[in-house]
């Protein structure tokens, strides 16, 4: 009998305690809660007149206007998204920006690969379209970059990005203005040429196109207006640590034969991962024979060529290529 009073008594001591906290949590979360009901969402809105590539926006259209509200909502408010643009754009932007300045096309085509990839050099879409500039093989090839089972040069940003360029440019030239020309490197030059004669449309804006074409100018717009202005969104940027460009030297190198990349980062004094990562066009662990132009670490061109040689006789099957048996 005692011990089944005492157990009761306990019972209820600990069913008043367990009570007693419940309330106290509860009356702790309805501060909380009702500042979290009453606290104002805050509402970007994007400048009241726009240009792309010196070309007037037409905002004062309804349908336009929405189309970009709806574009820059969705970008502004997604930030995790936008402090990435943030971090890589301090990176890759550089080289992009005096591209365009040295070919005199216009700065904001640098946005165009921000849509495609957020500057993801590894960027690989459902339908393969791959790189920072997202270029189906067929394409790639036409203009010039090599896709093969030893090298993807959709994955080597300067050229891939010489690519694109020569791309959009082809594309202005065909159609005349630049709007037409992002929707084209977008759903495909074919595709907006039969459109245009097909409604008897002059422009972008007029345009019956696949949905993601007809949001793609909005989104390259929206990353335009957040990144040339981040703070006004609510982005600090001078508390993002922003990522660095990579400094590196390039090396020329002549292949006589299959050689492992372990061969050519131990010429160089580094990695095999470093070699890898600053040249990700290369596909596989080894280069088949011919004339290469690699990425590697700044200051080591110069130990490479000394020490080239000597590494390759070095190699064995356990650090380079396998003997065929």
């Amino acid at each position: 009998m005692f011990h089944r009073k005492t157990k009761t008594r306990l019972s209820r001591r600990l069913w008043r305690i367990l009570l007693s906290a419940g309330l106290l949590l509860v009356g702790l979360g309805l501060p909380a809660h009702s500042a979290r009901a009453t606290m104002p969402v805050p509402v970007h809105e994007f400048p009241s007149a726009l240009l792309l590539c010196g070309e007037k926006v037409p905002l004062e259209r309804q349908d336009v206007w929405e189309m970009m509200d709806q574009a820059f909502v969705l970008s502004v408010y997604n930030q995790e998204q936008v402090i990435l643009w943030i971090k890589r754009a301090n990176r890759y932007f550089p080289h992009i920006e005096r591209r365009l300045r040295e070919r005199k096309m216009p700065d904001d085509l640098k946005y165009v690969a921000v849509v495609e990839s957020s500057l993801r050099t590894y960027a690989v879409s459902s339908a393969k379209a791959t790189g920072p500039w997202q270029f189906m093989e067929k394409t790639a090839k036409r203009y010039g970059l090599r896709v093969d089972g030893a090298i993807d040069e959709r994955l080597n940003f300067e050229k891939a990005t010489e690519s694109a360029l020569n791309y959009l440019e082809d594309l202005y030239r065909q159609f005349g203005n630049w709007g037409l020309a992002m929707a084209a490197y977008n759903c495909g030059e074919d595709r907006v040429a039969k459109s245009l004669e097909m409604q008897q449309a002059s422009g972008y804006y007029d345009l019956d196109l696949p949905q993601e074409t007809e949001r793609y100018i909005f989104r390259v717009l929206s990353a335009k207006v957040i990144l040339a202005n981040p703070e006004r969104y609510g982005y600090r940027t001078s508390a993002i640590r922003v990522y660095p460009v990579v400094e590196t030297d390039r090396i020329e190198l002549h292949c006589p034969r299959e050689v492992h990349v372990n061969t050519i980062a131990r010429a160089c004094g580094t990695t095999y991962k470093t070699i890898r990562e600053l040249n990700p066009e290369i596909r596989n662990s080894s280069l088949p024979p011919g004339r290469y132009s690699l990425k590697v670490p700044r200051g080591t061109a110069g130990d490479f060529r000394g020490n080239f040689e000597k590494a390759l006789s070095q190699e064995t099957p356990h650090n380079g290529p396998r003997e065929k048996m």
